[in-house]
This record gives structure tokens, sequence and C-alpha cells, in this order.
């Protein structure tokens, strides 16, 4: 073989060589590129995650706090005995008022403990893939307005007209009924907090191309274009608003948008800052089969599609899923 050849074989040689190591490099620097993103994103989400427990715990401390003060009132009262309390404009309260809304304080926070406790655990079912839909035929308008008559009491109190658009026709639709009236409760939660005085709040129905709509519509404060693709995400809400009585835990809206998944729909928002926030969910418009029960307000015990009895879905179930 002559020396030219030999030169050229070799020449070759190393430029595959080369080639080889520099695939080589460049596949080891994008294995370091994707390995400090998925690092940087674990980062990320630890820190939520660490902001997030110790506001929860404050979440849970506070109305703790504010159920042991009632009850260490409630019992000084009685020790004192049945005099009447004076208060600031020189006039008195009688000691049966005086304890009622102390007791009244309690179970609100009682059931603001419900409420965080309930949310938890589903976010957990939800993390280990546990949550369960129970759908039966629902008369969707009719629950609509009885969700909405229940919380009429808390938008006067803040001088909002809340008001329901009931569809013509009677919409009969599989859904389960507890998880629906936590996804509308929480959604009118979120729009009476974010609404000042004076608003208005719109909830509606309506059916097309084989769709079942419902629609949460405020004239509040609206959420800034930047933060509106994140606001269905876990742990989203903190820093939403300015004013920190305000600030949500970021897991109301996840799991509304976790049942409704479940449900096999779709959550879409449409929000501009000082104009207001349009939640709009699209589920599918089937029912289960004939032989299951229709839901409508009123009923006590439901036929769910496994064929066990289900609770009804009475004012005082509301009020514990709707008190903050």
């Amino acid at each position: 073989m002559d020396p030219a050849h030999i030169a050229l074989t070799a020449a070759v040689m190393l430029a595959a060589a080369l080639t080889a190591v520099l695939l080589c490099l460049m596949k080891t620097r994008k294995n370091a590129m994707l390995l400090k993103k998925q690092l940087d994103s674990a980062i990320e989400a630890n820190n939520i995650r660490t902001s997030f427990f110790p506001n929860m715990v404050h979440e849970l401390k506070m109305p703790l706090s504010i159920i042991l003060g009632a009850a260490q009132l409630i019992e000084n009262k009685l020790k004192i005995g049945c005099q009447d309390e004076k208060i600031t404009d020189g006039s008195s309260v009688s000691q049966n008022d005086y304890i009622q809304k102390k007791i009244a304080a309690i179970k609100c926070n009682c059931y603001r403990m419900m409420r965080l406790t309930g949310n938890l655990l589903d976010l957990a079912r939800s993390e280990a893939g546990y949550l369960k839909l129970n759908p039966v035929n629902c008369d969707l308008d009719t629950l609509l307005e009885e969700i909405v008559q229940s919380v009429l009491p808390y938008a006067a109190e803040k001088q909002l007209d809340l008001q329901f658009n009931k569809p013509r026709d009677r919409l009969v639709v599989a859904l389960d009924i507890e998880k629906t009236e936590r996804i509308i409760l929480n959604l009118l939660s979120n729009a009476i907090k974010f609404t000042n005085p004076g608003g208005s709040i719109i909830v509606s129905a309506y059916t097309a191309d084989g769709r079942v709509f419902i629609s949460v519509k405020d004239t509040g404060v609206g959420i800034p274009a930047e933060k509106q693709n994140d606001i269905l995400s876990l742990y989203s809400q903190a820093g939403l608003h300015s004013c920190a009585e305000k600030e949500g835990h970021g897991i109301g809206l996840y799991l509304v948008k976790t049942f409704v998944e479940l449900h096999k729909g779709n959550i879409k928002l449409i929000s501009e800052v000082g104009r207001g926030s349009e939640f709009i969910i699209d589920l599918p418009a089937r029912t289960v089969r004939p032989s299951r029960a229709v839901f409508s307000a009123g009923d006590q015990g439901l036929t769910a599609a496994h064929g066990e009895e289900i609770a009804s879905c009475g004012l005082p179930d509301r009020i514990s899923l709707w008190q903050e």
C-alpha cells in the first residue's frame, strides 16, 4: 500500500473519530441542557410547594383561632352570669344574642375548615388518581337555579346583582351532582370575592353542537393577561390580587378544572382587567341509561351510576361547601 493511500485512510479515520467525538459532545450537551431544564422545573415546583404549605397552615390556623376565641368568650360570659354586654354606642346586647353571635362564628369557621380539608383530600386523591365520577341524569337548569338562590344572601351582603338566566328548554345531562355544585360554588365564590360593590354576576346555561355550556360571568377586577394561562394551575392564585385578604391558596380553581375534565369537559377563561371575567364550561350533552333517576333539586336520595344512593344536595350541604 503506497504512503498516499495510507495517509488518506488515516485522514478519513481521524475525521470519522472527530465526527463521532463531536456528535457525542453535542448529545452530551443536549442531555445536559435537558437535565438542567428538568432540574430547574423540579426546583421551581419545590419552591411552589414550600411556599404553599406554610400558607395552607395559616389558612387552617386562622379559623381555629377564631373558634377558640369565640369558645373562650362564651365560657367567660357564662361564668360572669346573665348581665347584658355593653357595646360602644351605650346600648346593650342580651347574653343569648351574644352567645348566638359567637356560635355563628364557630359554625362559619368550622365550615371553612371542612372546605379547606375537603380540598386537600381531593387534591391528594387527584394526584393519586383516585378521584371518581358518580353521574346521574340531572335537571341542570333546576340545579343551577337552586345553587344561585343559595348564594344570593352572600351576594346581597356585598351589594352585588346575582342573576341566573334560565334556558328556554329543560337541560337534562349526566353529572356528578356534588362535584358540579363545587364547581359552580367555587366560581361564584371567586366572582363575589373579586367583584366590587355595585357589580353584577350572571350564571347561564345553554346547548350548542351537542355540548352543554355553563357560564359564570362577572364585572369584577379581571385577571391580567400574563396570569390567565396559569390561573387554573395548582398553587396559581398567590399574588393574583393586590389585597392579601383576597388571595386564595390556589387549590379551588385547580379542582374546578379537574372536576370538569372528569366529566370529559373543558373550561375556558375570558377576562380583561377592569372589565371582569367569564368562565365557560362545556360538557358532553349525554345521559346515563334511562333506568337511572333524573335529579330535581328537591329530591331526597338519588340513584348514582353504580346503583347506590347519594346524599341529597340541600341547602345545608351547599353552605358547608360555600363557607370560606
